[in-house]
C-alpha cells in the first residue's frame, strides 16, 4: 500500500519530467550561438590568429656548424715546402640573424588583423543564423494560428452538418447538402494534415539549427507582438551596424598592413658570425668574427617591393569599390523593405479592424436566415467557405508582415 502511495505521488513528477519543452525565441538564439559549428568555426579561426601573431617577435632560430678548415690533402709535402708541420684546423661556427624590430612589429599587427576579419566574419554569419531562426519560429507561429483557426471554422461546420442531418430527418434538407458538407468538412482535414506537416518541417529547421536530432520534440512560446515599424538607418549609421560592412573595412585595415610590412621588406638585415678555428700540428688557434648586412634597396631588387605594394594599393581600390557597392545596396533595400512593411502593415489592420467582421457577420446573418429557412444551405456553406478563407488570408498578411520585419531585421542586423 506505501508503494502504492508513493507511486502515486510521484506520478505527477514524473509526467511533467517527460513534457517536451518550451523554447521562447530568446532561448533558441541564445542556444544556436553557443553551438553552432559555423560560429565556433570563426571563433577558432580568429584565435588562431591570435596564435600566430604571438609568435611574430621571437628571434631567429642560429645556425651552428663544424668541420675542416685549410687541412691540405698531403699534410708532410705542404709542411716540407712550407717549411713547417702542418696539419690545418677544426672549425666551429654560430651564426645569428638579429630581428628587424619594425618589420617584426608590422607582421605581428598584421597577423592581428586577421582575427579582426574572422570576428566581423562571424558576426555576419551569426547574423544570418538569427534571421534564419527568426524565419523558421515565425513560420511555427503563423501555422499553429491557421490550425487554431481551421479548428474554430470546423466547429461551425460540424454545428452546421448537425443541423442538416436534424433537417433531413424530417425531411427538411437534401441528402446532397450533407454529402457536401461532408466532402467540405473532409477537405478542411487535408488542410490541416498539410499545414501539420509544414510545422513538422520548421521544428526540423531549427533543431537543425540547434545542432540536435532534427526529429526532437519542443513546442515554441506562442505568445508574440508585432513590433512597431522602426526607421530605416542612413548610410552611415548601416555601416557601423552591418558586420559585412565593418568585415570589408577590416579587410582594408589588413591591407594597409601588408602594404607597411611589404615596404619592410626593402630595409636591410643584420646577422653575426662567429667562427673558431682549432689549429692541428704546429697551426696556431684562429677566431674570425663576421657581421652581415642584406641589401635589398638595390634597384634591381627594390622593384619587386614596389611592384608588390602597388598590386595592394590596387587591391585596397577594389575592396573600397565594393563597400561602397553594398552600402549603396543595402540602403536601398533596407528603404523598399521599410515601405512594405509600411503597406503590409496597414493591410493587416484592414483585415483585423474591418474584414474580419464584415465577413463574421455575413456569416452569422446566412446562418441566422437559413435557420430561419429563408436561405439555402448552399448560401450557408458558401458563407462558411468565406470566413475560412478570409481568416487564413488574414494570417497569411500576417505572416507576410513578420516575414518582412525578419529581413528588414537581417538587413540592419537588429
Amino acid at each position: 500500500m506505501k508503494r502504492f502511495l508513493l507511486f502515486l505521488l510521484f506520478l505527477p513528477l514524473a509526467t511533467q519530467a517527460q513534457l517536451p519543452e518550451v523554447l521562447p525565441l530568446d532561448t533558441i538564439l541564445a542556444r544556436v550561438e553557443r553551438v553552432h559549428p559555423r560560429l565556433r568555426q570563426y571563433d577558432a579561426q580568429a584565435k588562431a590568429a591570435d596564435a600566430y601573431a604571438a609568435g611574430a617577435r621571437v628571434w631567429m632560430a642560429p645556425r651552428v656548424g663544424a668541420g675542416p678548415f685549410m687541412v691540405p690533402y698531403s699534410a708532410n709535402r705542404r709542411g716540407e715546402d712550407m717549411g713547417m708541420q702542418s696539419g690545418g684546423s677544426v672549425m666551429v661556427m654560430a651564426e645569428q640573424g638579429l630581428p628587424n624590430r619594425a618589420r617584426q612589429r608590422a607582421n605581428e599587427s598584421y597577423l592581428r588583423s586577421q582575427a579582426n576579419v574572422d570576428r566581423e566574419t562571424r558576426a555576419y554569419t551569426r547574423n544570418q543564423l538569427r534571421a534564419d531562426v527568426k524565419q523558421n519560429y515565425y513560420d511555427w507561429l503563423m501555422l499553429q494560428k491557421k490550425l487554431h483557426v481551421l479548428e474554430k471554422t470546423e466547429r461551425l461546420m460540424e454545428f452546421a452538418l448537425r443541423s442538416i442531418e436534424l433537417r433531413y430527418k424530417y425531411g427538411g434538407e437534401k441528402l446532397s447538402d450533407a454529402y457536401r458538407a461532408q466532402a467540405a468538412l473532409q477537405l478542411h482535414h487535408v488542410e490541416e494534415m498539410e499545414l501539420e506537416g509544414q510545422l513538422k518541417e520548421r521544428r526540423a529547421n531549427l533543431n537543425t539549427l540547434l545542432v540536435r536530432d532534427p526529429q526532437t520534440l519542443f513546442y515554441i512560446d506562442t505568445t508574440y507582438h508585432l513590433r512597431a515599424l522602426d526607421r530605416s538607418l542612413d548610410t552611415t549609421e548601416l555601416a557601423q551596424a552591418r558586420s559585412d560592412v565593418r568585415a570589408l573595412d577590416q579587410s582594408l585595415v589588413r591591407n594597409q598592413l601588408q602594404q607597411q610590412l611589404e615596404r619592410t621588406a626593402a630595409r636591410p638585415e643584420f646577422a653575426v658570425q662567429a667562427q673558431h678555428m682549432q689549429g692541428l700540428g704546429s697551426m696556431p688557434n684562429q677566431y674570425t668574427v663576421l657581421g652581415t648586412m642584406s641589401v635589398p634597396f638595390v634597384p634591381w631588387a627594390l622593384r619587386q617591393y614596389k611592384a608588390n605594394v602597388a598590386g595592394m594599393q590596387l587591391e585596397a581600390q577594389a575592396l573600397r569599390e565594393q563597400r561602397a557597392d553594398l552600402l549603396n545596396q543595402a540602403a536601398g533595400k533596407v528603404e523598399a523593405l521599410n515601405a512594405r512593411r509600411r503597406a503590409q502593415y496597414e493591410q493587416v489592420l484592414l483585415y483585423k479592424e474591418n474584414v474580419l467582421p464584415a465577413v463574421l457577420k455575413s456569416y452569422r446573418a446566412t446562418l441566422l436566415a437559413y435557420e430561419q429557412n429563408t436561405e439555402t444551405f448552399s448560401a450557408v456553406l458558401q458563407a462558411w467557405e468565406t470566413l475560412r478563407n478570409t481568416r487564413l488570408a488574414a494570417v497569411d498578411q500576417e505572416q507576410q508582415l513578420l516575414q518582412l520585419q525578419v529581413e528588414f531585421e537581417r538587413e540592419q542586423e537588429q
